[in-house]
């Protein structure tokens, strides 16, 4: 539905097939609505904690595959570059993408060197921090003082 919404004047305008339809707002009980709103009524009300889930120190879980994956090195005998296929792709499938792969194994980059055309200067993070220099300690914020 394509309607224009003026709070300010407590109107909406929307189109009918007879022109332009208009539903007015009562100032009254708007009025009555942000007193409510606002009050302070509620402010001092304790409201239980129903589920509460400590987790300390927990490792989030990484996705898993929504399949089992099969390891398919990229040449043969070389095991330190492989990749992954579904295991429930069928067969013909399976063949196609791993020649695909194979045949184009000069896109995959292993590692920064094998970049061409980009240097490792612009992919390489490094800090810019004088190693002369001590370590500055900064000044320690309160961020829950004590009351």
């Amino acid at each position: 539905m394509e309607a224009i919404v003026s709070t300010r004047h407590l109107l909406m305008k929307f189109p009918t097939r007879f022109g332009v339809g208009e539903v007015r707002g009562d100032q009254q009980a708007a009025r009555q609505c942000y007193k409510t709103v606002i009050s302070d009524k509620g402010k001092d009300k304790v409201l239980p904690i129903a589920n509460v889930e400590l987790r300390g120190d927990v490792e989030p879980e990484r996705p898993q595959p929504v399949e089992d994956v099969l390891q398919v090195p990229m040449e043969e005998g070389d095991s330190e570059k492989v990749f992954q296929v579904g295991s429930q792709l069928g067969e013909a499938k399976k063949g196609e993408l791993i020649t695909f792969l194979r045949n184009n194994k000069d896109v995959f980059a292993w590692s920064e060197e094998e970049v061409p055309g980009i240097s490792p200067n612009v992919m390489v993070h490094k800090l810019s921090v004088d190693p002369t220099r001590p370590p500055t300690r900064q000044k320690k914020r309160n961020f829950a003082p004590e009351r």
